[in-house]
């Protein structure tokens, strides 16, 4: 056990049951117990623990774990919310599942843990208010997360997950102990904590067949980014939301006062109104005439809401098409950096605005010119991120279409200004997800669209890029700030008070220096392929924390990493090998799989295979609403994949140790890895073949396991075929267990 803290002279032993409580009031007030000490508040807490870090943060054998993020330790600090949270692999994760074991209730003399895969198709959506307090590249809904855990754990089961980015696991963990969101699931909830789903009996009538126990799991969250494990720590955080309110709103009152000016715009009779936002169009040279042809006022079909593949330029006449314009560049100086930039032109082309509670629209006057060159000859007087874009796949966009070459330069100045003084003002670091929620939306790559008939509606950035668009659409912060505060209390009684979590930023790759085998579950959602270059993407947070991703082992294809698909199976190889290394024997690995080309899922497949766990079954994970990317582009991805796989438990594996180079080996393996295959396949209840129990997989099987330790497979391919049906029970090309054909035989019937 790795105990990095002393013991404070004076502090009461509490109970093991005590030891995470918080007070059920106030987050900030006390007592607070954490890892068997006593604070007089949260603030004493956490300052006893940043010291901790702080020294911690000195040892350079700590700093050269692996995926230790880059950044000073006085910003690692700020970030970090020490024991539950440190924004770099976290010292305190072996004391916490030594404790959680600890408080684990006693199971009855003589009990086993055993489960089937979960096999059904799930379907969940992402509008759930959890689901929307912060965006991310991908996440799936914790509703389909809670299905699986509970499934698979019990309360007080320590869950695991290594790629959480924004921690949807930890919500999934956590709700499995609310009645409400079990009961939304479609499952009953009795008196006596026994959760039920409802199944069919052999003459195809409903019943409710036990499932699971109410209860929340622990779990330990981890990712290579600094900016996923702050948000999954801060919205799996018990929260004091009347003080966490009064804070916000007086802070963007504050600025409010300062910036509001920035957004006033005149309405046709002189009175002043509020900006909701501003759409800047991309500026291009008609080659014919070589004057300026405004994209918005040549280009788009303002009726029909379409953007022309051909059009006419304004002042000679020319059929254009942008394949054979070019864009118009100016060169401007950057008064932050103190330089000269050339950067693509956009101009202003129209104005949404509100005055007396009515919204208007309306062309940009002499108003809203001379207050945007008041605005661009004015200093910002906070620090703003300056860093120069990382050469890579998706920055390579902004750079060569629009000559946004540094972070700043995402944002309009007005906006930026906003957003340095709300950085500037907040002192309660829990505040600043509410800016990082709009860190991303509110720059110039949020795309202005035509949806349902009206331009405006819909839109936004393109996920997984850092994509600038030709209309981009500037929104006021302040009405986003207030919804983004909103976001953030509606969701206030969904979570407990107790922390029944840690969070760690570091490779998968090797977590953590703690025992082998001390999870109970892992549910997995990697990087896959080059599906999404997180690194490059978070950058723009990650600049505004001041803390980075370390990329050397982010798990991806990215030709300017030098990575290929080789490169990526290997870190994959590594971080299933790692999660092998946590998981009890005997207990589940659920990987959440989305990606279009053949040969990244061949490679997953055996990866997983590789690292030592064997494959159950593969499933569908449906989130009813992809991003933009899913719903438009041909070969993407509508739906994802489950794999579920297991650790063959410690009787088998020394079982087979002793039995491989026997006959008896491949029978022992057959049967124990039938055991552990669905017997039921159902969709829409319509029975479904199950191509893990066919002879040929089961085969196939066989080979791979006894490749993989090292031995001769002892029977042919034909020897296999005979003696499998002399052993086991087959129905309809699949084999099973003795015990398991009665219930196949039911389903079938029904």
């Amino acid at each position: 056990m790795n105990n990095t803290q002393p013991e404070l002279p004076g502090m009461p032993d509490k109970p093991q049951g005590e030891l995470f409580a918080t007070n059920q009031s106030s987050k900030s007030k006390g007592p607070i117990y954490c890892l068997g000490m006593t604070f007089e508040n949260e603030k004493d807490r956490r300052a006893y623990f940043t010291e901790l870090l702080r020294e911690k943060l000195k040892d350079p054998e700590f700093r050269s774990i692996e995926g230790f993020p880059i950044g000073e330790d006085e910003d690692i600090l700020a970030l970090s919310d020490p024991p539950y949270y440190t924004a770099c692999p976290n010292p305190w994760i072996d004391d916490y599942i030594e404790l959680w074991e600890a408080e684990k209730p006693e199971q009855p003399e003589g009990w086993t843990y055993h489960r089937e895969p979960f096999a059904s198709a799930v379907r969940e959506g992402k509008y759930h208010p959890i689901y929307r307090i912060h965006s991310y590249g991908t996440k799936a809904p914790h509703r389909a997360i809670m299905k699986y855990i509970l499934h698979y754990t019990n309360p007080g089961d320590i869950v695991f997950d290594g790629f959480c980015g924004t921690g949807m696991t930890g919500i999934a963990a956590k709700m499995c102990g609310n009645k409400k969101e079990i009961e939304d699931l479609g499952y009953i909830v009795r008196e006596d904590g026994i959760i039920y789903q409802e199944t069919l009996d052999s003459e195809g009538e409903k019943q409710y067949s036990p499932l699971s126990k109410i209860g929340s799991r622990k779990v330990i969250l981890n990712d290579l980014s600094p900016i996923a494990t702050y948000i999954a720590h801060n919205i799996n955080s018990p929260l004091n939301y009347f003080e966490f309110e009064n804070e916000a709103r007086k802070i963007i009152n504050e600025v409010e006062h300062e910036c509001s000016w920035m957004y006033e715009t005149k309405h046709t009779d002189g009175r002043l109104g509020e900006i909701n936002y501003m759409v800047w169009s991309d500026v291009f040279i008609c080659p014919s005439c070589s004057e300026e042809v405004i994209f918005w006022d040549s280009a788009i079909d303002k009726e029909g809401g379409k953007f022309l593949d051909e059009f006419y330029c304004e002042n000679c006449k020319a059929k254009l098409s942008k394949n054979i314009i070019e864009r118009a560049w100016i060169t401007v100086f950057d008064d932050i950096l103190n330089e000269k930039f050339t950067q693509a032109k956009q101009v202003p082309v129209l104005v949404n605005y509100s005055v007396d509670g009515s919204r208007y629209i309306k062309k940009p006057d002499k108003f809203d010119l001379e207050l945007i060159q008041k605005i661009e000859r004015l200093k910002i007087p906070y620090k703003v991120p300056t860093e120069h874009l990382p050469k890579g796949f998706n920055t390579d966009q902004p750079i060569k279409s629009h000559g946004i070459s540094h972070v700043h330069h995402f944002y309009t100045k007005r906006n930026l200004w906003v957003f340095a003084s709300i950085f500037d003002k907040i002192r309660n670091p829990d505040l600043t997800i509410l800016v990082t929620k709009l860190l991303f939306r509110n720059t110039k790559m949020y795309l202005f669209s035509y949806q349902n008939g009206t331009w405006g509606a819909g839109g936004g950035t393109t996920a997984g890029n850092l994509f600038i668009p030709s209309l981009s659409k500037e929104l006021n912060i302040f009405g986003r700030l207030n919804d983004s505060l909103k976001s953030r209390i509606m969701v206030r009684d969904y979570f407990n008070k107790s922390y029944d979590f840690s969070v760690s930023t570091s490779s998968m790759s090797k977590f953590a220096e703690i025992p082998d085998e001390v999870m109970d579950y892992i549910f997995l959602d990697p990087p896959f392929g080059s599906n999404l270059n997180y690194s490059e993407i978070n950058f723009l947070w990650e600049s505004w924390i001041k803390v980075w991703t370390n990329n050397k082992l982010e798990a991806i294809e990215n030709t300017i990493q030098g990575k290929g698909i080789n490169e990526y199976r290997k870190i994959m190889i590594k971080c299933f090998k790692e999660a092998y290394r946590l998981l009890k024997p005997g207990r589940w690995l659920t990987i959440e799989f989305s990606n279009t080309k053949a040969y990244v899922w061949n490679n997953i497949q055996s990866a997983i295979v590789e690292s030592g766990f064997i494959i159950s079954n593969v499933s569908v994970l449906d989130k009813k609403r992809g991003g933009f990317k899913s719903m438009t582009t041909p070969t993407a991805v509508k739906q994802d994949l489950i794999i579920s796989a297991y650790k063959p438990n410690g009787g088998f594996i020394n079982r087979f140790n002793q039995e491989a180079e026997t006959e008896q080996g491949v029978w022992d393996f057959i049967q124990t890895h039938l055991s552990y295959l669905p017997v039921v396949k159902t969709n829409n209840n319509v029975l479904q073949h199950i191509p893990e129990r066919d002879p040929r997989i089961l085969y196939d099987q066989v080979v791979s396991y006894y490749v993989r330790n090292g031995f001769m497979v002892p029977v042919s391919s034909r020897e296999f075929q005979a003696g499998l049906r002399q052993r086991f029970a087959e129905r309809d090309g699949m084999m099973f267990l003795p015990q398991e054909v009665a219930e196949y035989d039911q389903a079938k019937l029904r």
